[in-house]
């Protein structure tokens, strides 16, 4: 996990059975039950990971419509709730990079700067399931890190372009990275053998 925080750039990371796995950890100890997250309305973390964000963690995704896949900041920002008392509290920006149902988009760096501008400015994190980030890398010849770096934390798949037989890894902040792995063992992927 540290070989794999290193090469993203990122304080820390966790090792994850798999995928789904590591999102929703990260989904946890980004958000408060009754909070929202933006999403592709074909994002993986919202149509297939089994009502997850609901039923692990009382959150509800708002998906938006999007070319491929690839959130237009624009309609981000317009998504985002404002303070107001009978609005869920929008915490986290997702974006999936290559996107799976997007046909294997793969996410502009100007883009992905935007999208976290638009995070920013709004004090929320932006989460990066980064599945096929490798693959995202070999297309577009950009490092792990330069992908990342835009990325509270970021979810790498090891079966996926790299054909390991198992496993994701989530990077980010020491501190979410530690609340990744209470939540990881309350989900039973403590791992201990």
């Amino acid at each position: 996990a540290g070989h794999v925080a290193a090469l993203l750039g990122k304080d820390a990371a966790l090792f994850l059975p798999s995928g789904t796995m590591s999102n929703q950890v990260a989904i946890g100890a980004l958000t408060r039950p009754g909070d929202e997250v933006i999403c592709d309305a074909n994002a993986h973390l919202a149509g297939f990971e089994v009502g997850g964000l609901a039923a692990l963690w009382g959150v509800q995704p708002r998906t938006l419509p999007s070319l491929r896949g690839l959130l237009d900041p624009v309609a981000v920002e317009g998504a985002i709730r404002g303070q107001v008392e009978h609005y869920p509290r929008t915490r986290v920006i997702e974006v999936e990079n290559t996107h799976n149902r997007g046909g294997g988009a793969v996410y502009p760096l100007d883009l992905l700067r935007a999208l976290a501008e638009v995070a920013k400015r709004h004090g929320l994190a932006l989460h990066m399931d980064g599945a096929r980030l490798w693959n995202a890398c070999a297309a577009s010849g950009h490092a792990p890190a330069e992908y990342a770096a835009h990325a509270t934390t970021v979810s790498v798949c090891l079966s996926k372009g790299l054909g390991a037989p198992v496993g994701s890894v989530l990077a980010g902040p020491r501190e979410v990275i530690a609340d990744a792995r209470r939540l990881r063992r309350r989900l039973g992927g403590g791992i201990r053998q």
